[in-house]
């Protein structure tokens, strides 16, 4: 399949992601079982993660090229569309439903991302030698076993405190709350539109950089093994940041942290910009943008379930699974306009993946997609994040409430 190609399925496949994790919301908030309402999705759903993931790895050989790409079409919508959707915005949801207490919720985002940077770093060195030995349906099978195990120890390791009998203790009246009623309400808290945008761009960002980064290292550096250098020097040192976030995010706040964490991130694109093939200054900035990246990726989520606080301050309704659809949306179809964004500057840029040297309007394309984009980005969500201060508008409505 060609970049353009590839890149209009991830983006048509993530838009209609984004209208199933609605739907997915709405389900969840419906759920009444013995182990809660987010919990047995993420049980559901385990084996189909894993045999999803083969299928996506398993095109048949046999099949014409437009049978290929239909088959692609098929297996990719099924798994990011439905399969994921459910398990990961029960995922994301079961966050608000732990504890109401905002501090432990920003401590398990940040314990939460201490482990998606190992995994992806784990990922990022292990894909490829596993390609080689058993192929790419082999590696599938590997990693959605694994995800099936991981999945697992989520669903028998958490416990739902905020219980329908809590919410109804608070005013909250939940069940009682229509299809139509349940969206207006969504969309008249202004602060999930504003967290939606939020995901959006941060993930259009990291789909955008993550999806070009083989490339910069292959045409710009000129060499391809050093994309696992330029994803170590962008995520090790998150691991050993996210340890001073909890208390960082108890002097200064979520707002000002956030703040401060997406200008910090300006500043390391800018510098990419400056010095695009001088690996000194590139793997600096890479440990920079690492730093401004580690609060974000780890407490937007607990952002999220502050907005949750937020609608059933304002209006009685607790709104659990809508509200994070926010979260799932965000990050799907962000990432999704993220790789169609590569997929398209590629081709604009007239890129040749069988040739050995690219024209000039492609390395310009691969620069603009590492540093250039990210910039434009990075001042948009920075604006969207200065008025995006939901603790301080849930503190004044908890004060006129008293």
């Amino acid at each position: 399949m060609s970049a353009a190609a590839t890149g209009t399925l991830m983006l048509i496949t993530r838009l209609l992601d984004g209208v199933s994790d609605l739907v997915a919301g709405f389900a969840i908030d419906r759920t009444k079982t013995k182990w809660g309402k987010a919990r047995p999705w993420i049980l559901w759903t385990a084996p189909f993660m894993g045999i999803g993931l083969v299928l996506l790895f398993s095109v048949p050989e046999t099949l014409p090229s437009g049978g290929k790409l239909v088959y692609a079409y098929i297996t990719y919508i099924l798994m990011a569309a439905v399969i994921y959707t459910a398990c990961n915005l029960a995922y994301t949801t079961l966050l608000s439903l732990i504890t109401p207490d905002p501090e432990i919720r920003s401590k398990i985002s940040s314990i939460r991302f201490f482990f998606v940077v190992i995994a992806v770093l784990v990922i990022s060195y292990a894909t490829t030698p596993l390609v080689e030995k058993i192929g790419w349906g082999g590696m599938a099978a590997v990693f959605g076993f694994l995800g099936f195990a991981f999945i697992l120890i989520c669903f028998f390791g958490t416990k739902e405190r905020i219980t329908e009998s809590h919410m109804e203790n608070s005013t909250s009246s939940e069940e009682k709350v229509s299809v139509v009623e349940s969206f207006k309400i969504l969309f008249k808290n202004k602060y999930f539109i504003l967290v939606a945008l939020l995901f959006v761009l941060t993930y259009v960002s990291g789909g955008v950089v993550n999806g070009s980064g083989v490339y910069y290292a292959t045409y710009i550096l000129g060499n391809g093994n050093l994309f696992g250098n330029l994803m170590l020097f962008g995520t090790l040192p998150g691991l050993l940041f996210i340890l001073f976030i909890p208390k960082m995010n108890q002097a200064m706040g979520k707002w000002r942290l956030l703040l401060l964490s997406f200008a910090i991130q300006i500043v390391s694109y800018v510098l990419i910009a400056i010095y695009p093939d001088n690996l000194p200054m590139l793997y600096t900035a890479l440990v920079i943008r690492a730093f401004g990246q580690t609060a974000p990726m780890s407490l937007i989520f607990a952002l999220a379930a502050d907005v949750v606080d937020f609608g059933e301050l304002k209006t009685g309704k607790r709104i659990d699974g809508l509200t994070y659809s926010a979260v799932s949306f965000g990050m799907k179809v962000g990432t999704g306009i993220g790789s169609a964004i590569v997929g398209w500057a590629l081709a604009f840029g007239h890129f040749d993946g069988m040739a050995a040297v690219q024209p000039d309007t492609a390395m310009t394309a691969i620069k603009a997609l590492y540093s250039y984009i990210p910039i434009v980005i990075g001042v948009i969500t920075f604006i969207v994040m200065y008025f995006t201060d939901v603790e301080k508008a849930s503190d004044k409505l908890r004060r006129e409430k008293a």
